[in-house]
């Protein structure tokens, strides 16, 4: 069914159909309509229980012409971030295919990485909290979470010190409801009904401009409106937005089966009559001016392959980081030689660069792994994060960061520390670095201000070069 192939279910059907005691590959293997699909797929089956199952996986899409199949820059990340999840959860060449369909349940595609500005974010409310952005559109406000079981137990620590808990089991099958357990019950809903209130809040106050919330309401034979599922978000702002539904009725009889329904215009409501008092205006300290894009101050003095290097080189550090360095050593960085090849040969460096681009990101790995300074950044830490995303609104305009690396010390200082792949040939290292420390300055400098103000890092993987400064500096 896939496009490298383009087998119908009626073909599938006849080949695996009529013999249903043999295995897959023992009624398609033989198959000259298959041929080139099988002579492909043969040697990664022979193969087996040898080298990495990404790498069999990887190579047979690549032979078929996978890349050739997708339709533009982000479906070859979204193949990447698959490829990545195989690795993860692959043990000696063998899968749990239970656990990879549960963690894809989990895995889901980026954004088209070829979008410019990102103008559009699609994201839940929780990971909208601390942003602001023009236009916020809330669909779906009339939709209620599914239920769930009742918990075996329920209990509530007591408000005055010193006196307990109060716990209560699920009733017993067949008989009468627990008045304790419904009490607590009780107070679980009210706890879940304060925190979709909050959540409501804040979802319409990332709105600088123009907030849409989005609702269909359902209406009974005489045209009166239905209140909403109560453990819906459309409940908990219905005091306000009845009257808007009650105004609308039901659309007039259309004269015809297949005429479309007629659509109604719903009245705007202003954000101060929708809430019961003003959201605070959200505050962001700004650079002292505006600057280009990071890619473009980091890039504009480079070629191309120096580019696609210090992209494999962060997605890298990313992965190693987010194993908090478990498992990563300098035998495990030169194994995957042939990975980097390929990931820079998918993004365009030509064939006589790419031994030397790919020992490159080779070296800026194993490098910062050998590296005190390196592996301390990369480490496990409180309120760590890797390429953390924040948009932010100035008197300049919106812009948005992608910060390398941020976390916690184990002194309690907040860090963010950015990826530079600059190489320098000769001597003279630290004035080099000294040059790119103020090279950057203004960028750290911003993102240290989005977070509310940061200790400031760059760290130069291909020299294990390390410039810092602090908050009040």
């Amino acid at each position: 069914r896939a496009p490298w192939l383009g087998l119908s279910l009626n073909e599938l059907h006849q080949i695996c159909g009529h013999d249903r005691y043999k295995t897959i590959w023992e009624l398609i293997k033989d198959n000259l309509f298959l041929e080139r699909f099988t002579r492909i797929l043969a040697p990664a089956i022979a193969n087996r229980g040898r080298g990495t199952l990404r790498d069999r996986v990887e190579g047979v899409w690549l032979a078929l012409g996978g890349p050739a199949c997708v339709e533009d820059q982000t479906d070859l990340e979204d193949a990447e971030i698959f490829l990545d999840q195989l690795e993860r959860l692959e043990h000696a060449g063998n899968i749990d295919f239970a656990a990879l369909g549960a963690s894809l349940d989990k895995l889901y595609a980026l954004p088209d990485v070829a979008a410019g500005d990102e103008s559009l974010q699609v994201m839940t409310i929780h990971k909208a909290k601390g942003l602001e952005f023009d236009t916020v559109i809330v669909p779906g406000l009339d939709m209620s979470g599914g239920r769930d079981d009742p918990p075996l137990f329920l209990w509530k620590e007591l408000v005055s010190p010193g006196e307990g808990m109060l716990l209560a089991p699920i009733k017993e099958t067949g008989s009468d409801d627990d008045p304790a357990y419904e009490y607590l019950r009780r107070l679980e809903r009210d706890a879940e009904d304060t925190e979709a209130s909050r959540l409501l809040y804040v979802a319409a106050t990332r709105a600088a401009n123009r907030l849409h919330l989005l609702a269909c309401g359902k209406c009974d034979e005489d045209g009166t409106i239905r209140i909403p599922h109560k453990r819906s978000l459309l409940a908990r702002a219905w005091l306000v937005v009845e009257e808007v539904f009650s105004q609308t009725g039901l659309p007039p009889a259309a004269p015809e089966p297949a005429a479309p329904a007629a659509i109604f215009k719903l009245k705007r409501l202003s954000l101060s009559h929708a809430l019961p008092f003003a959201p605070p205006p959200a505050t962001w300290i700004a650079p002292e001016e505006r600057r280009a894009e990071e890619q473009d101050i980091e890039f504009s003095w480079v070629g191309e392959t120096a580019r696609h290097v210090g992209t494999v080189v962060h997605r890298w550090l990313q992965r190693i980081a987010d194993d908090e360095l478990r498992g990563w050593d300098a035998r495990r960085v030169a194994s995957l030689l042939p990975q980097f090849t390929k990931e820079l040969e998918r993004r365009g460096v030509s064939i006589g660069e790419l031994k030397r681009a790919s020992e490159m990101v080779s070296r800026a790995l194993i490098g910062t792994l050998a590296d005190d300074r390196g592996r301390w950044i990369l480490g496990k830490h409180p309120e760590a994060r890797s390429e953390l995303r924040m948009r932010v609104r100035s008197v300049a305009g919106v812009r948005t960061f992608v910060m390398d690396r941020v976390f916690r010390s184990s002194d309690g200082v907040r860090w963010v520390v950015d990826f530079k792949t600059s190489r320098h040939e000769g001597a003279n290292i630290e004035t080099f670095l000294d040059a790119e420390r103020e090279r950057y300055a203004a960028q750290l400098n911003a993102y240290a201000a989005a977070l509310g103000q940061a200790s400031r890092g760059l760290y130069f993987p291909l020299h294990s070069g390390w410039r810092a400064w602090w908050m009040d500096t």
